[in-house]
């Protein structure tokens, strides 16, 4: 029994140290790397490690390699001379692979983002995590999630809070709901969806009054154009070209007025400035319409509680300005405001600014738009993510369903506490700081392609400040953390570029080099011990035949 267990163990050993296994495992290995290379060229880094290169299969097969470089090399035991050069080899790519498992297993792998003048600390790691804060408990509870590519539910549950579907990578699609809360009905909680072109753009935007609808403003700025959302019982007095261009606003009762219609004085300062009074509810409130919206008491301090408000149209004549009030739109032309009417869902409004259409697509009353994620398959575009950018976890909360998004956390009241939900990347802070004080990028020649691109940087620990160079070739290394120049970004608005470090904390590298030098000196003296045999072996069949 136990002879034949020997003997199937020497087969085995056989099999996991020989040709036909090795060539097994490195074809894998090469299919897995094949693979990968396109799915990171086409999907991305994260998705590719996601899918392959921090999955189980390929950590098996890279196990596989390691094995049979083992087995290869204890198979070939007792040591002899002409092999020493084999076995310099095979430790070598042994050493590797401890060394790699090393950083695998403890090693960091993060990004540090840097913002001119603006001291960093907190690098980024791949990890997905939601932060749930407790703001009256001054309590912050965090839940790893699954480092998976695809929709996945999770089905974890804490306290009040269920988790549910999670996506990795998700793409935000608009749509239409009611809202949690009750309100009025006169309540100014509309909605609106507009395209505004002309024969070389075309431009769709939506905006909304509703207090839930958190990614949407009531204002926009469209090229030179100013955009502003109003209630639509503003209409009636928006359209009356009163000589005073005033509306007071009763957000109370959702009304409007001007001082004519109410016979309300407007009288001067002495220093020339425009005020007037209105009573109201038994109540006097001042206005100063020039300075301020709010009203004043009589101590000439600001109401911002006032449910009434004033808005001065002559401020917004000098400049192209557009008021959407739902169905109708309101704009100055030929010193006066015109009033249109978008009700029919044919009308198109001509606008006196470069030749604009204005079309309502959709209006509502009560609903207002919101984004819901949808899971999808990522695309990159130059080395950026152009589709499946967001990331998207639904929570169940006392029989209700949120998603939380990572640029939109959800904040809730749990048996009347504050609670916040942060879809986030695990953060490591640093034990120092970084300041970026200059990014200098380099482009070829005749193009806006980047040639190579450079940062700046001053170092604060607790030795003082110290000032570096990272760039290609030549990251910063500090107190056992790398730093590499990885890419940049550029905000839209202002042109300034920011710049983006890779940092690496590798414990396994010194195993990693020792390897890598044993593979340089086996592979070196292998040759030169089997070039020696060889040159022995030619000259014995010389002698050999010149005896013949």
């Amino acid at each position: 029994m136990s002879f034949d267990f020997q003997k199937k163990l020497e087969k085995t050993e056989r099999f996991l140290g020989g040709l036909k296994f090795a060539v097994i495992v490195i074809t894998i290995f090469s299919i897995f790397m094949i693979v990968g290379t396109f799915f990171e060229s086409y999907y991305g880094t994260d998705f590719v490690n996601r899918t392959i290169y921090k999955r189980m299969p390929f950590m098996v097969v890279q196990l596989g390699i390691f094995i049979s470089v083992f087995f290869a090399m204890m198979l070939r035991l007792p040591p002899k001379k002409r092999l020493y050069g084999f076995y310099a080899i095979h430790t070598g790519l042994i050493m590797i692979g401890c060394g790699s498992f090393i950083t695998w297993f403890s090693g960091v792998d993060g990004t540090l983002s840097l913002d001119p003048n603006t001291p960093a600390r907190k690098v980024v790691l791949t990890d997905d995590i939601l932060r749930i804060i407790y703001h009256d408990d001054g309590k912050t509870v965090m839940r790893k999630l699954p480092y998976v590519a695809f929709e996945t539910n999770i089905g974890d549950k804490y306290e009040d809070v269920t988790l549910g579907d999670f996506y990795p990578f998700a793409e935000k699609e608009l749509y239409w709901r009611k809202g949690n809360n009750p309100y009025a009905m006169n309540a100014s909680i509309h909605s609106s969806t507009y395209i505004l072109s002309n024969p070389n753009v075309t431009q769709e935007f939506t905006l909304s009054l509703h207090p839930e609808a958190i990614e949407f403003e009531a204002s926009a700025r469209l090229g030179l154009l100013d955009v502003t959302y109003l209630p639509k019982n503003l209409v009636t007095c928006f359209g009356d070209n009163n000589p005073s261009g005033y509306i007071i606003w009763d957000s109370k009762e959702s009304s409007c007025f001007t001082p004519e219609s109410r016979s309300i004085e407007i009288k001067n300062t002495s220093e020339g400035n425009k005020f007037f009074v209105v009573n109201q509810d038994s109540k006097f409130y001042s206005f100063f319409p020039d300075f301020n919206p709010w009203p004043v008491d009589e101590k000439l301090e600001v109401i911002k509680d006032s449910h009434l408000r004033v808005f001065s149209k002559k401020l917004f004549e000098d400049k192209p300005n557009l008021f959407l009030f739902g169905e109708n739109a309101a704009y100055f032309e030929d010193n006066k405001w015109h009033m249109k009417s978008l009700k029919d869902k044919a009308s198109i409004i001509t606008l006196p600014w470069m030749g604009l259409e204005l079309v309502l697509k959709k209006h509502d009353n009560s609903k207002f738009p919101s984004f819901r994620p949808v899971a999808t398959m990522p695309v990159q575009l130059n080395g950026s993510l152009i589709k499946g950018q967001t990331k998207a976890l639904k929570i169940e909360v006392l029989g209700k369903e949120y998603w939380v998004l990572d640029d939109r956390p959800v904040t809730l009241r749990i048996n009347g506490k504050k609670v916040s939900f942060v879809l986030d990347k695990e953060i490591l802070t640093l034990p120092f700081e970084f300041v970026l004080t200059k990014f200098k990028m380099e482009k070829d020649p005749g193009t806006n392609k980047p040639a190579s691109y450079e940062s700046f940087v001053k170092l604060f620990t607790d030795k003082g400040p110290s000032d570096h160079h990272i760039f290609m070739n030549n990251p910063l290394k500090h107190a056992g953390f790398t730093f590499y120049q990885a890419s940049y970004s550029q905000d839209p608005e202002t042109g300034v570029y920011s710049s983006t470090l890779s940092v690496n904390v590798d414990q396994g590298r010194p195993l990693k080099y020792l390897g890598s030098l044993f593979l340089v000196l086996g592979a070196m003296g292998h040759y030169l011990l089997n070039k020696r045999k060889v040159k022995k072996s030619d000259s014995a069949d010389i002698l050999n035949l010149e005896k013949v």
